[in-house]
């Protein structure tokens, strides 16, 4: 059996949900999910990156390191990513990614890459079509044979900056984030699997710099995980 990484967030994302749900929950109120700082932020503009593909800049991006993993920043190469913009509440990580602590937009006309399940995502793949059959979430497993662990994005609480115009009628966000670096700031294997959102599951779109998440080390051949609610 494949243990995915991303379907692990998706589990704490729905146990942020339960949490918030049941508690008075301000933008001070953090999830204790150590070494994390998540937290679920109030409904606001976010850009969901989650099933997007990036380009490389050729320059480098500052990214918080988790204290369970020494604390401080570190640098990775950079890469941009062009996100779909949704309103309603989001997860952050407000230690992490390149925030400061809160869920304060980053600067006028900005805003964070965050994470909230979504079932259908606008996609570069389908000219950001919001047809359900055009936009639905497929997982893919990028394998450890792809040696792709260090040149995927991970765009989970990092800066963007709102395009000026609709990509195909979709409101975008311009986003900067680093390859290859794990949820705690710390750099992931060039032979790690990587579980992507991105692409619909087409093989292809694991070497073009997908938004993911990495996976334990294995060497079962890529394949299609299905939708987010499959099993």
């Amino acid at each position: 059996m494949v243990k995915i990484a991303t379907i692990a967030i998706v589990a704490e994302a729905v146990a942020l949900i339960a949490v918030q749900a049941t508690a008075q929950s301000s933008s001070s109120d953090l999830i204790n999910l150590p070494p994390y700082g998540y937290q679920v932020c109030p409904p606001a503009r976010y850009a969901l990156c989650a099933a997007s593909t990036c380009t490389p800049t050729g320059k480098m991006i500052t990214v918080n390191v988790a204290a369970a993993a020494g604390g401080g920043t570190a640098q990775f190469p950079e890469a941009k990513c062009t996100c779909p913009i949704f309103t309603g509440p989001a997860i952050a990580d407000v230690n992490g990614g390149n925030m400061q602590g809160s869920c304060d937009a980053p600067g006028p006309g900005q805003v964070w890459s965050l994470y909230w399940p979504k079932q259908n995502i606008p996609q570069a793949i389908n000219n950001w079509s919001r047809k359900p059959a055009d936009s639905a979430v497929q997982m893919q497993l990028c394998s450890s044979t792809d040696n792709v662990g260090d040149s995927f994005a991970n765009c989970f609480s990092f800066a963007c900056t709102e395009d000026s115009e609709r990509t195909n009628g979709v409101k975008t966000a311009t986003c900067f984030c680093p390859l290859g670096e794990g949820l705690d700031g710390r750099a992931v294997a060039k032979s790690t699997a990587v579980i992507t959102p991105a692409g619909q599951c087409n093989p292809d779109i694991c070497s073009q710099h997908p938004v993911g998440a990495p996976d334990e080390p294995n060497t079962n051949p890529s394949k299609c995980l299905g939708s987010l609610g499959s099993e």
